[in-house]
């Protein structure tokens, strides 16, 4: 009984030390405001999108980069709010309401996303409350 007892604690010990890194934030794009309160989108390394100081409703949602063309942003919006939809954005590839997904053509020269007739630029930090 000892030897199986070791062994399993040894397992437990080992499985412990199998830690994955620290979710961390790779991107941020935020609308300063103007006449509403400054907002984010928080891209994480783990691929959830989190939005800070408005939107909160579209929380959890999630991104990817196309495998195909490192250009292209695909935003999944989670929550039970309605898909966000309006007249063409600027950037905006394709809309998908029945998988919720926002494709956008956001390469290293591409500065703002429009979601929902807000213009989200990249900054090195949200000031959203």
């Amino acid at each position: 009984m000892k030897p199986y007892l070791a062994c399993g604690l040894i397992l437990v010990l080992l499985g412990g030390c199998a830690t994955q890194p620290p979710v961390r934030t790779v991107q941020v794009l935020e609308n300063s405001g103007t006449e509403f309160p400054a907002m984010c989108m928080l891209l994480q390394s783990d691929g959830s999108l989190l939005f800070k100081g408005g939107f909160l409703f579209y929380n959890p949602s999630a991104w990817r980069r196309d495998a195909g063309d490192g250009e292209l942003l695909t935003i999944t919006v989670g929550g039970s709010k309605p898909f966000p939809e309006g007249p063409v954005a600027a950037g905006l590839v394709r809309s998908d309401a029945s998988r919720r997904e926002l494709t956008y053509r956001f390469g290293p020269s591409a500065q703002a996303i429009d979601f929902a007739g807000f213009y989200f630029y990249r900054v090195n930090a949200c000031q959203a409350q």
